[in-house]
């Protein structure tokens, strides 16, 4: 219960919450533990839950024809982890999501968050303002990905995210920038 109030908290200081929209926020939420490499969500389902990460992170991945898994997205505390699309239209999700460490997070159903979007108009503002945040940090990966240059990528990645380089495997990280292991290590080399 003191981590979903530590989430309500959170949600108050960034959003503004009224006492009958936090009561009925805290009721539609649940606390859950994820080990290490396990799947909170995997592909080819459709997405029904939306996870806030207390502590821990996560890796959004798909597998390309080559049966290469490919990142797309890190998630570390105080993000929000879902396939975006498949939660949204309710269609099967190209992309799976997994804990690369021990990660605990707060879930809610989205039957019940549509709910609280019903009831509540300040509900259904955090909802929007997260999913806005969500699609320019997606638009940004991708604009970077087809317009920059590796090793632009590369120092982007670690001014925005520098904790990256120590909780994920470097050849998840190659992935997201798009580059080979061998790049990767060439760009890191330069910077020591």
């Amino acid at each position: 219960m003191a981590h979903i109030k530590s989430f309500i908290s959170i949600l108050e200081q960034k959003f503004g919450l009224s006492a009958e929209a936090k009561k009925a926020f805290v009721e539609a939420l649940s606390f859950r533990k994820f080990k290490k490499k396990e799947l909170l969500f995997s592909s080819g389902q459709v997405s029904s839950q939306i996870y806030f990460i207390i502590s821990g992170c996560v890796t959004e991945f798909f597998v390309s024809p080559k049966n290469e898994e490919i990142s797309v997205w890190f998630g570390f505390e105080n993000d929000f982890a879902v396939p975006l699309s498949s939660f949204i239209s309710q269609s099967p999700s190209i992309t799976s999501i997994v804990a690369m460490e021990p990660t605990s997070v707060i879930e809610i159903n989205r039957n019940k968050l549509y709910e609280l979007y019903d009831d509540f108009h300040e509900i259904e503002r955090i909802g929007r303002q997260i999913t806005e945040q969500y699609f320019l940090e997606t638009e940004l990966y991708h604009y970077e990905f087809h317009h920059l240059q590796a090793q632009q990528r590369f120092e982007n990645l670690l001014k925005a995210k520098p904790h990256t380089f120590n909780r994920i495997p470097l050849s998840m990280i190659a992935s997201y920038l798009g580059i080979s292991n061998e790049t990767l290590s060439r760009l890191r080399a330069k910077r020591l």
